[in-house]
């Protein structure tokens, strides 16, 4: 109460004006050639006493004490620097338009073009560009945004090679990853290997993982806020790019000139074609790589932009995405004969058991949205965004065994036939329906104060069901007859859940001093459910403190909820994911997270933090012991443990962004728990045990160098713990005779020992037949693969020429061959079980090549 007795406080300060002895000075930045407006812009004096970065639009604005001389300068990355005196005695509002700086029109920047260090009040952010995620090195040369995110400090990565991303502690499903405002749900192609986002298409990423302003919502771990690129409003251009993995292809260009543009791309990879060969000519067992036989994906990204006038354009973007992930078929078929002599003859059994799996996985995002910004004058603008997205996962598992064995005496009447067919498989769907519409206002009445607020209706439609289908059949002779039997069980787990949603929010970057500054907001969300209303305040602070001009101490709270879960399986050797929604007996995920931090820019080249974080979440889901969608008749809610988590860590990050050679050095170490000790749900006996995304260490260090106008080195070298799970330690026989007898041959009076009773297998050695295998399981995510760590580089030399440029690149992915298991499967070696690790990716060369006209 008395937080929110705070907050209140602080806005009612934000709303107070300036007097009369002050104007406002507003203006846009633009590129002269195309009229493109510059995102992220820097506007600042001299002084330090001013300064600012520019929105979607181009737009800033400051306040000014009337008459007083000020210097502005306007920069920004790729662009000469201008300067403007200022003397204002009225209200202002002009256009800078900025100049490509030709005089090193070969030379990249990768310094980020919004600041969050020393001078802001935002702390554990970033921003990257697409500059930043072309220059490092990555798996068969493809540009990848979420491998970039995985290079920095409290980002972990779902397996080496894997595109996935968990932040300071949090599950996959914690993060809220946008397309203009438009929710991307799946942000992988290949399982992981490869981003979902296009680089060609990005105009930059901001991306926050603590201290979130108000503004966000839905997510507790990280936000990534993308921006998608506007077309060219005067020439076309474009590129196309070739590579081992996949081709792309990227143009865009003016509808009608200096007010309608558009931007499109297109990826299309070929998996199957060069990288699947090559792979199984490096690999001990090529048979490892059956898993990943029929993996391919394409995507497509388009953004259409019209300007109706300085104050108003309107933008539609859209997004289509698809992937195949089919395993090959495994299948084992063992066919022998055994003889028997005894007193009444000769026996002999023939045997022929033949099994068969596949595994038929699919899915792909559709993100779609119409966006409007208005600027009413130099103080006040707003966004207005309709969306829609959608997301689709199928994943099949199947399995077909046949088991027959006939024995044979000497007297033709005595032949004993058995036969047992069992066909079944398990089908998971996974589809969400989001469609929302935001609103955010954004309002600069003076240099102290910058205010936002706005409200976002949304209504999801989700679809968590699976398919259980088990189709048996035995048949028997014996005393001259064939005695039958067949069961059939196809069950529909599960059924369509809705769930609406509605915020609103407000929040200001308020100075109170000259070396105060702070972010203050609050976000009330509402989740009307079936029998049940959620409700959520969430108070958000950030503050900042400069020691020097260029040191600052910085500390945050932010409270983030949630109502939506990804039930995802531990299990290292087949996983499913299956997104549910809050409901009246689900309630909402909840996460508290403090963060304090120290920054320090070393010569406007070097920049340096330190943060300390902690994390609690409520509300966290995993799946009840022993249970899954094969071993139960419920639905979902009747299958899930709801615990505590808590993560806690440090992180360092040194980063050059200026000159010929640039790059960062960050190490995280961290924590991350769970704990499930309510009545009837407990995990590992309730106690607190390991998360699945618990890597206590993990070390990047990239480094980039320019040599000259034609050559460029990047090299990149990661170090992790690694990552943890659960495997099945021991398999027990036990069960009903009527429930686990295939052949029916058994009843209540049967011995359990000796003779027909048990099956001989061809090495002699009697193995149980009449009973199902139970697996038991230690700690939950007790066990943990091999920590992994690799060097990346790669090599790109560039030509200009008459059209436009070429760029050729080598990229080497785990250059010195590193054994990195990123996952594990059950083998056999001697009559032994032992515990079998895959490097997917082992030393791996790839070329590419990219035509930019």
């Amino acid at each position: 109460m008395k937080l929110g007795v705070f907050t209140t406080g602080l806005f009612f300060l934000c709303s107070l004006q300036l007097s009369a002895q002050t104007v406002t000075v507003s203006g846009y930045m633009k590129d002269t050639t195309s009229g493109a407006a510059l995102q992220g812009a820097n506007v600042y004096s001299e002084s330090g006493r001013y300064g600012q970065t520019t929105d979607k639009a181009g737009f800033f604005s400051f306040c000014f004490p009337i008459h007083k001389p000020v210097e502005l300068t306007f920069s920004y990355v790729g662009y000469a620097t201008q300067t403007r005196f200022l003397a204002p005695e009225r209200d202002t509002l002009f256009v800078v338009e900025m100049i490509q700086d030709n005089r090193l029109p070969d030379v990249q920047v990768y310094g980020a073009r919004r600041d969050f260090g020393v001078n802001n009040s935002q702390m554990s952010a970033m921003e990257l560009t697409a500059a930043q995620v072309k220059a490092l090195p990555t798996l068969f040369g493809e540009l990848d945004v979420m491998k970039a995110l995985q290079r920095l400090p409290g980002v972990q990565s779902a397996g080496d090679g894997n595109a996935g991303i968990f932040v300071r502690g949090g599950n996959y499903d914690q993060n809220l990853i946008t397309l203009d405002g438009s929710t991307l749900y799946n942000s992988e192609h290949l399982k992981g290997f490869v981003s979902a986002l296009n680089a060609d298409m990005i105009e930059n990423i901001i991306f926050y993982k603590g201290a979130f302003p108000a503004r966000y919502g839905a997510r507790l771990s990280c936000v990534l806020d993308i921006g998608v690129k506007e077309g060219d409003f005067e020439n076309y251009h474009g590129a196309a790019g070739f590579g081992m993995l996949s081709s792309r292809v990227h143009l865009e260009g003016p509808i009608h000139k200096g007010t309608t543009s558009f931007n499109v791309a297109a990826r299309l990879s070929y998996f199957d074609v060069i990288v699947q060969p090559l792979l199984e000519r490096v690999y001990d067992k090529p048979d490892a790589l059956r898993p990943y036989s029929y993996m391919n994906y394409y995507d497509i990204n388009a953004k259409l932009t019209h300007k109706f006038s300085v104050k108003d354009k309107i933008s539609a973007v859209f997004y289509l995405g698809r992937d195949v992930y089919n395993s090959a078929p495994t299948d084992s078929r063992q066919q022998y004969k055994l003889y028997e002599d005894s007193s009444n003859g000769t026996r002999i059994y023939n045997y022929d058991n033949w099994k068969a799996n596949s595994t038929d996985n699919t899915w792909g995002n559709i993100v779609s949205s119409l966006f409007w910004t208005h600027v009413e004058n130099e103080h006040l603008s707003a966004n207005t965004n309709l969306s829609y997205s959608q997301y689709k996962y199928r994943l099949k598992i199947a399995s077909e065994t046949h088991n027959r064995k006939d024995d044979v005496t000497d007297s033709p009447t005595e032949i004993l036939m058995r036969q047992y067919d069992e066909n079944s498989y398990a089908q998971y769907h996974s589809d969400i329906d989001d469609i929302a519409l935001t609103v955010d206002f954004h309002y600069v009445p003076q240099v102290r104060y910058d205010l936002r607020w706005g409200a976002k209706i949304s209504l999801q439609n989700f679809m968590p069901i699976v398919d259980v289908y088990k189709w048996t059949y035995t048949k028997v002779w014996q005393n001259n007859q064939y005695l039958e039997t067949e069961q059939l069980m196809d069950t529909l787990l599960g059924e369509r859940q809705n769930l609406k949603t509605m915020a609103l929010y407000v929040e200001d970057d308020w100075m109170p001093a000259k070396r105060w500054k702070m972010n203050v907001g609050l976000r009330y969300t509402l989740f009307p459910v079936k029998g049940k209303t959620f409700h959520s305040i969430e108070p958000r602070t950030s503050l900042r403190y400069l020691l020097t001009n260029d040191m600052a101490l910085k500390i945050s709270y932010a409270r983030m909820t949630q109502g939506i879960h990804l039930l995802s399986s531990s299990n290292l050797i087949m996983p499913s994911d299956i997104w549910v929604p809050i409901t009246r007996k689900v309630p909402l995920m909840k996460a508290d997270q403090w963060a304090l931090g120290y920054n320090y820019t070393i010569k406007e080249k070097v920049n340096f933090s330190i943060e300390g974080y902690y994390k609690m979440m409520d509300n966290v889901m995993d799946y009840r012991e022993g249970v899954s969608y094969m071993t139960s008749s419920g639905d979902w809610q009747e299958m899930i443990a709801l615990g505590k988590g808590r993560a806690y860590g440090m992180e360092l990050l040194l980063q050059k962004k200026k000159g010929n050679t640039t790059g960062w050095i960050g190490y995280t170490w961290s924590k991350s728990l769970r704990k499930y000790d309510r009545i009837g749900q407990e995990i590992s006996g309730g106690r607190e045990f390991y998360a699945g995304n618990d890597r206590r260490n993990n070390i990047n260090v990239v480094v980039s160098h320019r040599f000259n106008t034609h050559w460029d080195v990047s090299t990149a070298w990661t170090y992790q713990t690694g990552r943890r799970g659960v495997l099945s330690t021991t398999a027990i026989y036990g069960g009903k005779l009527d429930e686990y007898d295939p052949y029916g041959q058994l009843s209540s009076g049967d011995s359990y020992l000796g003779g027909d009773r048990y099956g001989d297998g061809p090495d002699g050695v009697a193995y149980l037949r009449k009973f199902s295998r139970f697996y038991t399981y230690s700690e939950r995510n007790d066990y943990k693969l091999p920590d992994i760590h690799r060097l990346d580089v790669s090599v790109n030399y560039s030509v200009k020429h008459q059209r436009g440029k070429s760029v050729l690149g080598l990229t080497v992915y785990n250059l010195y061959n590193r054994q990195n298991v990123s996952d594990v499967y059950i083998g056999y070696e001697k009559n032994k079980t032992v515990l079998k690790g895959i490097c997917v990716f082992p030393f791996m060369p790839s070329l590419n090549y990219t035509l930019e006209f």
